[in-house]
Parts: C-alpha cells; sequence; structure tokens
C-alpha cells in the first residue's frame, strides 16, 4: 500500500542535526509515512545514527553526492509516497501530532500544501493566496511543504546547476506554469533550523546571484517591471512608518515587548 507521505531527509556532516530530525519523525503520532534517508557520506558519526535507526527507514544510503539538490533528486527517486516532504537534517516536525494535525486539517487537499514554521525566537507565517509578486519577494518553506509526487513527474526534479536557489526555482516553475493547485494549511509544521546554507552569511553572495539568475529567467521581460513594483512598495511602506500613526504603532510595540 501506498504511504501517504513520504519524508525525504538530506545530510551531510551533521550528527547533531540528524539526530534532531530523526528523533523528531520517529515519535509522530500519525503513522502513514515512510522515512528515507540520503547522506552525502559523511565522516562525523551521521552513520552511526544512520545504523543505530535503520529499522525506522524506508530506504537510506550514505555516499558522495553533488550538493544538496542532486541529494534531494535522490530521495524523490527513492520515496513511494503520494506527497513528498523535503525535511532536512537539523530540521524537526514541530511535535508529536506536527504531521498528523496537518495532512488532517481541511486545507489539506491539492498538489502542491504548504504551512508556516516555527524557529528559535519566534516563527513566520505565509498567505493564503499567492500571487507571481510573492514569489519575486520570497518563496516557500521546503521543510512544511508537501508536493504530490505527480509534480515531479510533470515537471522534472530540481535543477542541480543551481547550488542554493533550486527549491526558490521550482516553487516559480510549478506556479507559473498554471498547472498545480497550492493550498495553505495554517499551522506550524516544522522547526527550521536556521544555520543551513541558505541562511549562512558566507553563501550570501552566491545566493543573491542564484536568485537573480531564476528570476530573470522565469519572470523574462517583467523582471524589470517587478523590481520597480517593489522598490515603490517599499517607498509607500517608508512614508506610512513615517506617518503619526506609523510612529505611534512603533513605540507601542516596543513599549510592550
Amino acid at each position: 500500500m501506498q504511504p501517504l507521505v513520504s519524508i525525504i531527509t538530506i545530510n551531510y556532516n551533521n550528527a547533531a542535526g540528524l539526530q534532531a530530525t530523526v528523533d523528531s519523525v520517529i515519535a509522530q503520532e500519525f503513522r502513514d509515512f515512510e522515512f528515507v534517508i540520503i547522506d552525502g557520506g559523511s565522516s562525523d558519526g551521521s552513520l552511526a545514527i544512520i545504523e543505530e535507526n535503520k529499522s525506522h527507514f524506508k530506504h537510506w544510503v550514505s555516499e558522495p553526492d553533488g550538493g544538496i539538490f542532486e541529494a534531494q533528486n535522490k530521495g524523490i527517486a527513492a520515496a513511494n509516497g503520494e506527497y513528498l516532504l523535503f525535511l532536512n537534517s537539523g530540521d524537526c516536525l514541530n511535535g508529536t501530532q506536527a504531521l498528523g494535525d496537518f495532512v488532517k486539517a481541511p486545507q489539506f487537499k491539492g498538489d502542491i500544501i504548504y504551512g508556516d514554521y516555527k524557529y528559535e525566537t519566534g516563527g513566520k507565517s505565509y498567505p493564503d493566496e499567492l500571487t507571481p509578486l510573492f514569489f519575486f519577494k520570497s518563496s516557500l518553506p521546503h521543510q512544511s511543504t508537501l508536493f504530490k509526487s505527480s509534480v515531479f513527474e510533470q515537471m522534472g526534479n530540481y535543477d542541480t546547476s543551481l547550488r542554493i536557489a533550486a527549491d526558490r526555482a521550482f516553487y516559480i516553475k510549478c506556479f507559473l506554469s498554471n498547472k498545480f493547485s497550492f493550498s495553505h494549511v495554517p499551522k506550524a509544521l516544522s522547526f527550521f533550523d536556521l544555520s543551513g546554507v541558505s541562511n549562512d552569511p558566507s553563501f550570501a553572495a552566491k545566493k543573491e546571484s542564484e536568485d537573480t539568475q531564476v528570476l530573470k529567467q522565469y519572470f523574462g521581460i517583467y523582471y524589470e517591471d517587478y523590481q520597480t513594483l517593489m522598490a515603490l512598495n517599499a517607498a509607500l511602506s517608508a512614508a506610512k512608518r513615517n506617518t503619526p500613526q506609523g510612529i505611534l504603532k512603533r513605540i507601542k510595540r516596543r513599549l510592550f515587548k
């Protein structure tokens, strides 16, 4: 019988993060899932964690790979679930009921189903309705998104020529294709590890370069128009902040912190 969810965890030399992720997954009360581990040939003790927990894994491998997205593509190839969740090492499910509460929510329907997440000092929520401007400004959280496996069958896998922005490119490609339905489940599915590559200051220049490349590729002749719209929105927000009401609001926020 096909499992509802394939949880795919990729890891490279992050034993502590891998242990936290594995612990959060195997503790789930909801059990209609399979667990896939793709390790990049770690040398830090990760393999020992995999060996200790291998009875919980539908599939696992530890071998060198070409990076994050080649590893995720390996996970896609190994997965059998109706939906795929990329919960990479260090990211955890947000409590023992997180997955069950998410898939049983009335909003759980469609092809690409995204939720919210928490992190050490707060959290992030996403809009119910998505627009091209949203994807020009931002992206969705892979650690809180379930993709129907058929999405990858139709669109192909992650672009491994991109080292950081391949997930953003994939979201944009799917959204602009108008082939898939996106649904928002307003629950914090995951606890996000902010120490990953996408938030590492040493990769900031590479991330900015790849993001620009992706946006130009998918927005094409409209790229400059969206840049202008972003600038106008920023100017409008700044103007609102400097009104008496905006200043008072900031003072109140600081007072009640």
